[in-house]
């Protein structure tokens, strides 16, 4: 069985991307950049590659000469990981029905990229040749799904269908998809490090409260959001349950902190939009 495989990287790339995610709307100019390196410890040079890189994909928008903006696209992806806050699976019993995900061969490798891509987020295995599949038991239906994988990457020749006779054993074998003890592990580990973390926050200098809040906490949100949500016939959600309800307090304090700290840096604008989302 393959390792769980979402690891969250403290990228350039991601740092832009967390940080315009948190002043969303607000832009964020190329003349901060200097200060998010120090914060960071990461080269100034390697982020003014990345938000250009960004720009050239379509994920910023350059509104004015050195200010920036997610883009449409990158709301939507801005949008998904932050999912993990509302309940995303039902408390119907689950009926052993699958969703099923057909992509056809011939697709070039930067579309088949995104589409698994997206198909991961979602938990989606390979099941069969060509053939990704997940237990039929979210709250959206299959066409809402089909939408959301849409706006996602998912390529435009793929079908999503629901499964609801599937062979005893090939279910069975369906089932084991996930590695779930693994993924329990991660989860009770990285609860202990933010419950750690939240004794440290108050004593510790800004910019190590900065990135403290910024490596657990986008680990964390990136973990949840991109939960593969299986019903408890193949999966307990206590350990998911317990790091959410943990995670929805840090997120809180952290984003209190991101807001109060980044303006004093010159980083993102203080002001009172900024300022009544620090209080939520």
């Amino acid at each position: 069985m393959d390792d769980y495989p979402f690891k969250r990287e403290l990228s350039p790339r991601n740092i832009i991307l967390d940080l315009m995610g948190v002043s969303h709307p607000n832009p964020m100019e190329a003349a901060h950049l200097p200060v998010i390196s120090h914060v960071f410890s990461v080269p100034v040079n390697n982020l003014r590659v990345a938000l250009t890189r960004l720009a050239a994909k379509g994920m910023l928008d350059n509104t004015q000469r050195g200010v920036y903006r997610l883009s449409a696209k990158a709301i939507v992806r801005n949008e998904f990981t932050r999912r993990w806050k509302s309940h995303q699976y039902s408390d119907t019993p689950w009926d052993a029905s699958w969703i099923a995900c057909h992509l056809s061969k011939g697709s070039n490798r930067s579309l088949r990229s995104k589409s698994i891509n997206a198909l991961n987020w979602f938990g989606f295995k390979p099941g069969l040749d060509g053939i990704w599949v997940r237990p039929n038991n979210l709250m959206q239906s299959v066409s809402e799904l089909l939408s959301v994988l849409r706006s996602l990457g998912l390529e435009a020749q793929a079908q999503v269908f629901s499964l609801n006779d599937v062979e005893p054993t090939l279910a069975k074998s369906w089932q084991t998809l996930w590695a779930t003890t693994e993924l329990d592990t991660r989860y009770q580990q990285l609860n202990e490090k933010l419950l750690n973390s939240f004794k440290q926050l108050q004593s510790a200098q800004p910019t190590t409260t900065l990135l403290e809040t910024c490596l657990l906490g986008s680990e964390a949100i990136h973990l949840l959001a991109t939960d593969p949500q299986l019903p408890p016939d193949i999966r307990n959600s206590y350990h998911y349950e317990k790091l959410r309800t943990t995670m929805l307090e840090y997120d809180k304090i952290g984003r209190k902190i991101w807001l109060k700290q980044l303006p004093e840096l010159g980083v993102l604008p203080l002001n009172e939009e900024l300022n009544e989302e620090s209080q939520k």
